[in-house]
């Protein structure tokens, strides 16, 4: 089993990161070059220091080995502005992704969504409204492997980087709060907060199903005692039961999804439209 690490880049990284990046431009050497990076301009060594510096670098480690790189922040370059963006957000409720870099012996592994998967949870930690990008116009490999995973063409439009021989630039969005793909990352949310606590050796299946008894006569609580009028309340009461829920379900090793249309499917059968109900 793949031992897998993603994390805040440090110096000790910096090397790591360049030889992946030289790795790249000598494939370039014989593929096509879709993000037309320019050899020895960017990216480079001192692009990746400048990242580190500022803690914005990431790295993605598969069984140790550095496959991967991306650099996170708020920026968005000169020419965002004038993108067709589709989420009204401030720059700090805005994560850009830049250089997204998977070392060319570790391609074609799934491991670029697999690090897509991961920004979108930072993300989501971060308090986000969403994930912004730019890829060079005509850039195919990109652009499919954007819109596979959930991210919407806002357009094109220029970013002032015409010395680089790029025109425009084909740009992306990725809506947080309404994601096509929500129920998985909030479920990889969730599995990720209690992994990290070391919280899944006290979730039997005894356990997660008493707390879910327990939250869910609290949130019947707040309407006994006319506190549902406190919708702050009531929410919290009712994340819990649904949060305690999605535990018992990962325990379980079931997909919710499945259950889920499974279990309507037989309500509308045992309700048919237009049956009579006896209350």
């Amino acid at each position: 089993m793949e031992e897998v690490e993603f994390k805040l880049a440090t110096m000790d990284d910096l090397k790591s990161i360049s030889a992946i990046y030289e790795h790249i431009h000598e494939a370039f050497m014989t593929t096509i070059n879709y993000p037309k990076w320019p050899k020895g301009l960017y990216p480079t060594e001192e692009s990746a220091y400048e990242a580190i510096d500022n803690q914005e670098m990431y790295i993605y480690k598969i069984n140790g080995m550095v496959v991967g790189s991306v650099i996170l922040n708020h920026q968005q370059d000169s020419g965002y502005e004038n993108a067709q963006w589709q989420i009204q957000a401030r720059d700090e409720q805005v994560l850009v992704i830049h250089t997204l870099a998977i070392d060319p012996l570790y391609q074609h592994k799934g491991y670029a969504s697999q690090m897509l998967k991961w920004i979108k949870k930072q993300a989501i930690l971060k308090g986000c409204l969403a994930l912004r990008l730019d890829i060079t116009e005509n850039n195919l490999p990109a652009r499919y492997l954007y819109q596979k995973n959930g991210f919407y063409f806002t357009g094109i439009t220029s970013l002032h980087r015409e010395e680089s021989g790029i025109r425009y630039s084909e740009m992306f969005e990725y809506n947080i709060q309404k994601p096509s793909d929500q129920l998985e990352l909030l479920i990889s949310v969730i599995d990720d907060f209690v992994t990290q606590r070391d919280w899944h050796q006290y979730h039997s299946a005894d356990n997660l199903s008493k707390s879910i008894i327990i939250e869910a006569a609290e949130l019947l609580e707040c309407f006994q005692w006319d506190d549902e009028h406190d919708i702050v309340h009531v929410c919290e009461e009712l994340a819990d039961v649904m949060i305690y829920s999605i535990q018992l379900a990962i325990h379980l090793d079931v997909d919710i999804k499945e259950i889920i249309l499974d279990k309507m499917i037989k309500n509308a059968q045992k309700y048919p439209v237009n049956k009579k109900v006896t209350v």
